[in-house]
């Protein structure tokens, strides 16, 4: 299953870029969290896009970019990309790459945890770069 993982998290991926919160809702069960960079954790189907709206109030503009997707066992999937945006405000430019890594069950995702270093992520997810 870990290829259909990997495309699912692609999916969600998209639908997040695109700001499709019924596409995002779609692929999150019930009681999925996400816990974003500054350890928030975002709880429901709903977490996810109030995550997203927090960025959009946040940044003038902002996109992830780079992505490359890793299987990693049976229920992760590691998403290593770079976020690149603009203050709202202040005009402060950022460029990091960062990773989250994403568990599945049953064709759902269950969980996002993010991390500010790849690195740690892979190793988190028990893999080596």
């Amino acid at each position: 299953m870990s290829q259909g993982n990997v495309e699912i998290v692609q999916r969600l991926i998209g639908a997040f870029n695109e700001g499709d919160d019924e596409g995002i809702a779609s692929m999150l069960a019930p009681d999925a969290e996400f816990e974003s960079q500054s350890l928030q954790t975002y709880r429901g189907r709903a977490g996810l896009t109030e995550y997203r709206r927090n960025l959009d109030e946040a940044w003038a503009e902002w996109r992830l970019e780079a992505d490359r997707f890793i299987p990693a066992g049976a229920e992760r999937v590691v998403h290593l990309h770079r976020v690149r945006g603009r203050g709202r405000g202040s005009d402060l430019a950022i460029e990091q790459d960062i990773a989250i890594i994403w568990t599945l069950r049953a064709g759902q995702v269950m969980r996002g945890k993010a991390f500010l270093s790849q690195a740690d992520a892979l190793k988190a997810a028990g893999l080596a770069e």
